[in-house]
């Protein structure tokens, strides 16, 4: 008689929590919870600490195949603003503190305020770098000086012919305002 083949539930579950990139004992995160460890780069405004997908509050940067014109040439900022995130973090404990939590295909993102282990914010130092911008519709301007500092320096995104090709508009569209940000970073700390 052939042997039947059974798959105990538990295992199949955690097998598909596994790939769906769930954690069926990880820690759920909220509003106002600091996430930190070690930092790994996943593009220019976005990184995990740990199992946990962290995109930088109030910062717009360009996404994979996003290009521009620089000096009458096509080129693709992606991986250098994902390299400048690197430079930002590399070899720093990196702590966040959580805004907003997603839910995004199989992951749940966390929209997160960042600074390393010296207090170094972390989307100041891209848009500072030029290798992403303020998203006005989120930061409320928070941003904006380094923006412009980026910018009369023409460093990083700021060397496209005709300047970054970010979003930089809320979820309804371009020319539509956007609900003020309900946000404002605390920075290093307790809440």
């Amino acid at each position: 008689m052939p042997r039947k083949f059974t798959v105990p539930w538990r295992a199949l579950a955690a097998a598909v929590f596994s790939l769906a990139g769930w954690s069926a004992s990880g820690q759920s995160y909220s509003e106002g919870d600091l996430i930190s460890g070690p930092a790994r780069v996943v593009g220019g405004g976005s990184l995990d600490i740990k199992s946990n997908r962290i995109h930088l509050w109030g910062i717009d940067a360009p996404e994979r195949g996003a290009w521009c014109y620089r000096n009458s040439r096509k080129w693709k900022p992606a991986d250098d603003s994902a390299a400048a995130l690197r430079r930002c973090v590399e070899g720093k404990t990196v702590t966040c503190r959580v805004q907003r939590t997603d839910r995004q295909w199989f992951r749940t993102l966390h929209t997160s305020e960042c600074w390393t282990e010296d207090g170094r914010d972390v989307g100041e130092c891209m848009v500072r770098g030029g290798w992403a911008t303020d998203y006005t519709c989120y930061s409320g301007g928070y941003y904006r000086d380094h923006e412009t500092e980026a910018r009369n320096k023409a460093a990083g995104l700021w060397q496209c012919d005709t300047g970054p090709g970010t979003r930089r508009w809320g979820r309804t569209g371009p020319g539509v305002s956007c609900d003020p940000p309900t946000y404002r970073p605390a920075g290093p700390g307790p809440k």
